[in-house]
């Protein structure tokens, strides 16, 4: 098991998280075109994506590495 792996896994699972939690508060005020908002969502979604695979497999690895 390596703490360090973990714990930098776990991070990237939060920021992911938190990435997703605070797009869903933020968008409805942001007074974007249909097009506009669209793109950014899924911009975030790719982002978080990457964040929640990211940290997922860090933990893992620090797991059972």
């Amino acid at each position: 098991m390596n703490a360090e792996l973990l714990a930098f896994g776990v991070s990237a699972l939060a920021l992911g998280i938190g990435a997703l939690v605070g797009a869903r508060h933020l968008y409805p005020r942001l007074e974007l075109d249909e097009d506009a908002e669209s793109s950014l969502q899924l911009l975030t979604a790719m982002i978080a994506g990457v964040l929640l695979l990211t940290g997922l497999g860090l933990v893992l690895v620090g797991l059972f590495g």
